[in-house]
């Protein structure tokens, strides 16, 4: 006499099973990277260990050079926090592409990774000058000065380089160190201190020949690397030599 209540039960959890998986949360539940950028102090207290570091090895190498000198940032997930657009591209299980990223950069509404400020104030304070080399679009140049500004890193003697057809990142590093090309402080050769980002794409290589890069041995001396474990090439292949 007990089937008739069971078999109602058994119907009911199926009708609730049926409904749960109907209703899933959408990708960005499952997105960790983008939850442990926004959600974990343990994030926000590596940023800030990684521009400690970089600080404490630019004041060092100052003391012992003569000239101008500078830090060539990267901007995206180095200086601007955009976990925001991903989170929101995750929401609606959609991936990166060009029109939504461009609309996010005129949006100005990026953070500041954490401890970046800290570093830009203790550089400038030290007379250092500040090269932003990034692959946002130089079209976008306006928006992405404007967010900088926003957060307070952005000065008007710094040099905003973004991408262009046939303008890699090694020759816009290689402008700012010879103080020629349309990255340079003109005629104002730099020795560039400190090279921060969040990809090796970011920092010169080897056959670029600038002081102090170019080996593995450079990272922690003149070349800081943050974490960003939400997008890049290690998504997609084997990026690990060793």
């Amino acid at each position: 006499m007990h089937i008739r209540p069971l078999r109602i039960a058994i119907v009911a959890l199926l009708a609730v099973g049926a409904h749960v998986g109907a209703q899933q949360p959408p990708a960005a539940t499952r997105e960790l990277g983008v939850k442990w950028v926004r959600d974990s102090e343990e994030y926000a207290a590596l940023a800030r260990q990684v521009y400690r570091l970089a600080a404490d090895a630019v004041d060092r190498a100052r003391t012992s050079i003569s000239g101008p000198w500078a830090v060539v940032l990267d901007i995206d997930e180095t200086t601007l926090d955009n976990s925001t657009y991903q989170l929101e591209r995750a929401s609606y299980g959609l991936p990166f592409d060009n029109d939504s990223w461009n609309a996010w950069v005129d949006r100005r509404e990026a953070s500041a990774v954490p401890g970046v400020k800290a570093f830009v104030d203790r550089v400038r304070g030290a007379n250092g000058h500040v090269a932003w080399i990034t692959n946002r679009d130089a079209a976008r140049a306006e928006a992405t000065r404007a967010n900088l500004e926003s957060l307070g890193v952005w000065a008007d003697d710094d040099r905003l380089c973004g991408i262009k057809p046939q303008y890699p990142k090694a020759q816009r590093r290689h402008e700012v160190v010879a103080g020629m090309g349309e990255c340079a402080w003109p005629n104002m050769p730099m020795r560039v201190l400190a090279f921060v980002g969040d990809q090796l794409g970011d920092f010169p290589a080897a056959a670029e020949m600038i002081p102090g890069t170019g080996t593995d041995e450079a990272f922690g001396k003149t070349c800081f690397l943050l974490p960003n474990p939400m997008y890049g090439d290690w998504t997609s292949r084997v990026t690990r030599g060793r």
